[in-house]
């Protein structure tokens, strides 16, 4: 029998439960878009692997599911790659065999390694830049326990949230999720660049539950 899509289970189960996205974002805190994104099936739309298995694992809860249940589900149908061995050619393929072309290549060795180092300057010594998406004023009222800190980094930087370091996609893209205590949340978000300049942006989040 022909499994049904995940997000037709999904649609189910929260139907099942009397339960809209609404309802589940008051429940679990998970970005709108990205549940969204879940019912539709628009599984590219969804943040990197460990982010996107933290909020099917916060499904998997409200929907009175297993743990990793949909993860399970999610990866057989998004069909996540893994990498596998690295393909290699042969070891002579492309040898070059004169030995008097040596030197020419140690040259152009030495040559796009300085301007590498022209190019990236920055990178290693400029002062780095924190893009706060949510929230973005540095205070903000919350009526909802569950909030994600959202924006954008060089992902070539270090990045830290009071004191922890944060897991960034390859495009330096973070959602980090965190469970607010009643009244003030105080964050600070730091961006260290290679040599050690760092950017810091302070947010505070009050949480006032609503009566």
């Amino acid at each position: 029998m022909e499994q049904k899509p995940l997000k037709d289970f999904i649609i189910e189960c929260a139907e099942a439960k009397s339960l809209n996205i609404e309802k589940i974002y008051s429940l679990t805190g998970i970005p709108r878009h990205y549940l969204n994104a879940i019912f539709a099936g628009e599984w590219h739309k969804l943040p990197a692997a460990p982010y996107a298995r933290g909020y099917l694992k916060k499904l998997d809860s409200a929907l009175g599911l297993s743990n990793d249940h949909l993860w399970q589900l999610y990866k057989e149908e998004a069909k996540l790659a893994a990498s596998g061995p690295e393909d290699r050619l042969p070891i002579n393929r492309f040898a070059i065999k004169a030995a008097n072309k040596k030197w020419v290549w140690l040259a152009l060795l030495v040559i796009l390694f300085g301007a590498y180092g022209i190019l990236n300057f920055d990178r290693f010594l400029g002062i780095p830049e924190i893009i706060v998406l949510d929230p973005l004023e540095t205070n903000v009222i919350s009526h909802f326990a569950n909030y994600a800190l959202i924006g954008k980094i060089n992902p070539k930087d270090k990045f830290y949230i009071n004191g922890e370091e944060v897991y960034v996609d390859q495009d330096g893209n973070f959602h980090e999720p965190y469970s607010l205590q009643p009244g003030t949340n105080n964050f600070e978000l730091v961006a260290k660049r290679f040599l050690g300049k760092e950017t810091k942006v302070q947010k505070q989040i009050i949480y006032q539950p609503t009566q």
